[in-house]
């Protein structure tokens, strides 16, 4: 959404009544709106995009029909990335001429039929963007127009100046969808030794570049989109006159997984002769279709071929996917208006409380996700786990720290980190049963909870494993410095026990790289730590000598966090927002401590704090626990 229609488009609309003629009418329609029924079927327009070939103008007519009719004949929605730029060219549109988008331009002229017109959903000529009313109840409904066309069609670009591209950029993904294994694809050969081996040649490079022209589509960094792909019921990937379904990425996506992971580890050889930045561009690509597959499923009938049951969830003994793990999930994409990273996937909500919620583009973005994340607590029974995440501890004035800042946009890698922090952090139970008990007045929020220790020191941030040899090496060795004041310097082997601990969270999973399976976790144990070896090469920055299931591990439990100790010896992880001089508190019914900031007030005779975010505390055990839940203080967070 955001479009702002041309004057020759509003003209349109008006012919067909949708919006008022003359002044009386605007006073009607004004009055009309102060009571307006957001929950009535929308009036619902179709553009029939007339069939054309080649350079010929795009030319089309826009109907009003009811949804039943629309649905039963069949329509296409249109998914695409609106850019900045107007078009020179214009379509016809009935007997005006309209300006469009540069991108929506490109992408009619490539989707348009030779021989017989479309019907078209799409939301910059199908929705009076000039209208907050409309909006409102558009977006309202988006979920049943997605849910009910016949297909998607997902834009993902064109080769520019108008090329047509050498090859299928889909081949690559193809590739996996098939079934087939790493040593198949061009390049790898066996050396004299009988050791797989890989090489880049042209014909591999050819594959890769046309690889990329989909990989790096910007309709995968943008938020409008997801729920486009997500709802729709048969969604198909365009790139120019390139043609693939999502069920093909999922399939690949999947079997790409299977090849590496599965109990042969039957690639796992072809693997490590891959070039490293390239395996980590195909994760980071195939974790994005992954993301989308997840919510797909809750879609899916589940006699469906692709339909399956183990699948991530942040909430596993919950029936739907909570809002908040939706807004979480793709808060790594990006949109214009800080309010549309709520409204871009509200019709993906699931639960009946926040599928009441009304998009309101009036309200200020600070009230706004207030008021959501009040209803995301009450969605799950303030369970705290909704309050795990980087995007607490706001430094605008405003805005609650208990409430996130969804605005902020996270790395895909860490977005997937936090998810898997939610899923296993029942396995700590800190505080005993999952539910919060929490009082809600106004921008405050009064909960009990037991003060466990002071930071003193937080290390250097690291942002993701993936990074420079030397500057990870750098970050391993102030965090080690930091445990040595802690344990002792001279103690190498407890230093690095304990250490290794910390930084994945004194937990492993089972199955267990980031990209990898995922059935469950456990504590972990003194043979789950990387040898003396391993270590030294870890701390000179090489992640890859560590075991797959102990880097999974670390990649999970330190992406995005850094390594802090307290005043009272221990060590833990937290986010780059927390100071020297922060608390570690214990919250009543909780499973993981939080860290909080003392705020000093004379006007309140209350215990006020600002809520900073989870964290790790190594050696957080049931005694803080029990304090925690029978000795509590009550405290609020502003």
């Amino acid at each position: 959404m955001g479009f702002i229609a041309s004057h020759h488009l509003l003209d349109i609309l008006k012919i067909i009544d949708i919006i008022p003629t003359s002044p009386e009418d605007v006073r009607t329609m004004e009055k009309a709106t102060t009571s307006k029924d957001h929950t009535a079927k929308p009036k619902f327009r179709l553009l029939h995009l007339k069939s054309g070939t080649g350079n010929q103008q795009l030319c089309a007519t826009i109907r009003v029909e009811p949804m039943d009719s629309a649905a039963a004949n069949g329509y296409i929605c249109l998914s695409y990335v609106w850019g900045t730029e107007i078009s020179t060219e214009r379509i016809k549109v009935d007997d005006s001429e309209v300006s469009i988008h540069a991108s929506l331009l490109t992408c009619l002229r490539h989707v348009r039929n030779p021989h017989h017109p479309l019907v078209l959903w799409i939301d910059a000529l199908c929705v009076d963007q000039n209208d907050p009313d409309e909006i409102a109840s558009q977006l309202a409904n988006l979920g049943e127009i997605y849910s009910r066309s016949s297909l998607a069609y997902i834009w993902l670009g064109a080769p520019l100046n108008h090329i047509p591209t050498i090859g299928d950029p889909f081949q690559l993904i193809r590739h996996f969808s098939d079934n087939k294994h790493y040593h198949e694809l061009a390049g790898y050969y066996k050396a004299n030794s009988g050791q797989i081996c890989f090489e880049e040649n042209s014909e591999f490079n050819d594959l890769w570049d046309k690889f990329l022209l989909v990989a790096n589509s910007t309709w995968f960094t943008r938020v409008w989109t997801v729920q486009e792909a997500v709802l729709s019921p048969d969604p198909v990937l365009c790139y120019g006159n390139w043609r693939s379904t999502l069920e093909t990425l999922i399939s690949a996506q999947r079997n790409r997984k299977c090849h590496t992971f599965n109990e042969t580890q039957c690639c796992k050889n072809s693997l490590g002769a891959f070039p490293r930045l390239k395996i980590l561009a195909l994760d980071q690509f195939f974790l994005q279709i992954e993301l989308i597959e997840r919510f797909r499923q809750d879609c899916s009938l589940q006699d469906h071929s692709l339909y399956c049951q183990d699948t991530i969830r942040a909430f596993p003994e919950l029936i739907h996917r909570p809002f908040y793990e939706i807004v979480l999930t793709f808060s790594n994409r990006v949109c214009m208006e800080p309010r549309d990273r709520i409204f871009s996937v509200l019709a993906m909500a699931q639960s009946l409380i926040m599928k009441s919620y009304r998009p309101n583009y009036s309200a200020r973005w600070i009230d706004l996700y207030t008021e959501v994340f009040k209803l995301m607590l009450q969605e799950t029974g303030n369970d705290y786990r909704c309050m795990i995440g980087p995007a607490f501890g706001s430094d605008h004035s405003n805005l609650p720290s208990w409430v996130p800042d969804f605005s902020v946009t996270i790395p895909l890698v860490e977005v997937e980190a936090v998810i898997r922090r939610i899923s296993s952090s029942t396995l700590c139970e800190a505080s005993g049963k999952k539910f919060g008990v929490i009082q809600i007045h106004g921008p405050e929020l009064s909960i009990s909870g037991q003060w466990v220790d002071t930071i003193s020191t937080v290390g250097s941030l690291l942002p993701t494993v993936n990074i420079p040899a030397e500057a990870l090496k750098d970050i391993l060795l102030n965090w080690k410095s930091l445990c040595e004041k802690i344990v002792g310097i001279c103690r190498e082997t407890s230093v690095r026990v304990a250490l290794s601990r910390v930084i994945c969270a004194s937990k492993i999973a089972d199955g267990v790289s980031l990209h990898g399976r995922h059935h469950g976790w456990r504590q972990i144990k003194t043979n789950d730590l990387p040898s003396v070896e391993e270590w030294s090469q870890f701390l000179g920055g090489d992640v890859w000598t560590l075991q797959e299931e102990y880097r999974g591990a670390f990649e999970i439990a330190s992406t995005g966090r850094c390594f802090y100790i307290t005043k009272n010896g221990k060590m833990g992880l937290c986010y780059p927002q927390v100071k020297a001089g922060d608390q570690v508190w214990v919250l009543k019914n909780s499973n993981s401590p939080f860290v909080l900031r003392k705020v000093d007030s004379e006007s309140s005779n209350a215990q006020l704090y600002r809520f900073i975010g989870d964290c790790y505390l190594d050696g957080t055990i049931d005694e803080e626990v029990v304090r925690a839940t029978k000795e509590g203080s009550c405290i609020t967070l502003v």
